[in-house]
C-alpha cells in the first residue's frame, strides 16, 4: 500500500484555495459516469426494485456526489478517502470488497470506478459483487482500456498503465471475457468518459501537471495553482479529441454495466 501517497486518493479539486478550487470539475466531467448510472437507476425505480448503490473504491466520493442518488454508502481501504467522502454527507465503510461487513443482498447497483485494475486476482472481488447484489440488480464497472488509441500511440508512456498500483491491463475484450467468466452478463458499454479520456491523455504527456503530484508551493508561492490552470486548460484542449476517441470506440477508459448470472 506504500505505493499510494495520500494525495491519490482526494480528486483534484479537493483543495480549499481558489485557484485550486477551479479543478473542481468533477461534477461536470462526471457526466458520463453519472448518465450511465442513472439509467439503471430509473428503470429500477420504474420496476420498484431500486435497493441502493455500493460505490466500490469510492475515493473521495466525488461520483457518490456528483450522481446523487440515495441510499449511497462508499467503500474504500483507504481512511483519508471515507473521511473524504463523509464530509460530503454520504456514508462510508473503510474495508475491502471480499471483507465487506454488508448482508447479502443489500444493493440493487454497484459501482467500480478504476477499482478492479487495482486488485488480483479478481475472483473474490467478483463473487462478493455477485453476493451482495439482489436479485435484477447491476455491477458497473469501469477500468483503463489497454487497446485504446492513446495506448497505442504512446505506449509505455501512456498514464492507464499506472505500475505498480494497477496489477491487471484490461482491454473491453479482456474485461468482457473477466465479468463473463465469473458470472456476468454484459447489458451495454461505453467508451465516452469525460472525466477520464482527456485527463489520461494530459497526464500521458505532461505527468508533472497533475495537481496531486505538484509541490504545495514554489519559491514564489504559485507553482501549484499556475500549473493547475494549465493542467485545467490541457484538459479543456484535449477532450474534443478524447471524446470522439471514445465516440468511435477506443476511447482510454471502457465502462460495462453487467448482470449477475444465476447459479
Amino acid at each position: 500500500m506504500s505505493y499510494y501517497p495520500g494525495a491519490y486518493w482526494v480528486g483534484p479539486g479537493a483543495g480549499r484555495g481558489v485557484f485550486h478550487r477551479l479543478l473542481e470539475f468533477y461534477r461536470l466531467v462526471l457526466v458520463d459516469h453519472v448518465r450511465f448510472a442513472r439509467r439503471i437507476v430509473r428503470e429500477q425505480r420504474t420496476a420498484g426494485t431500486f435497493a441502493g448503490i455500493l460505490d466500490v473504491g469510492c475515493g473521495d466520493g466525488s461520483f457518490l456526489e456528483a450522481f446523487g442518488e440515495r441510499p449511497a454508502i462508499g467503500l474504500d481501504w483507504s481512511r483519508t478517502a471515507v473521511d473524504a467522502v463523509r464530509s460530503r454527507g454520504f456514508h462510508a465503510v473503510r474495508g475491502t470488497l471480499p471483507d465487506a461487513p454488508f448482508r447479502d443482498a443489500s444493493y440493487s447497483v454497484v459501482t467500480m470506478f478504476h477499482y478492479l485494475e487495482h486488485v488480483a486476482p479478481v475472483r473474490n472481488h467478483l463473487e462478493s459483487v455477485r453476493r451482495l447484489l439482489r436479485p435484477g440488480g447491476r455491477l458497473v464497472v469501469q477500468v483503463p482500456n489497454a487497446d485504446s488509441w492513446q495506448s497505442r500511440v504512446l505506449r509505455s508512456r501512456w498514464a492507464g498503465y499506472d505500475p505498480p498500483r494497477h496489477l491487471i491491463n484490461y482491454s473491453t475484450e479482456t474485461l468482457r471475457r473477466t465479468l463473463t467468466k465469473h458470472g456476468f452478463r454484459i447489458v451495454r458499454q461505453t467508451h465516452l468518459s469525460l472525466r477520464d479520456n482527456p485527463t489520461t491523455l494530459v497526464n500521458s504527456l505532461a505527468p508533472q501537471l497533475y495537481p496531486p503530484a505538484m509541490p504545495a508551493t514554489g519559491s514564489n508561492g504559485l507553482l501549484r495553482p499556475v500549473g493547475s490552470l494549465a493542467y485545467l486548460a490541457a484538459v479543456s484542449v484535449a477532450a474534443p479529441l478524447c471524446q470522439l476517441e471514445g465516440a468511435l470506440g477506443h476511447g482510454a477508459a471502457v465502462m460495462c454495466e453487467a448482470e449477475p448470472l444465476k447459479h
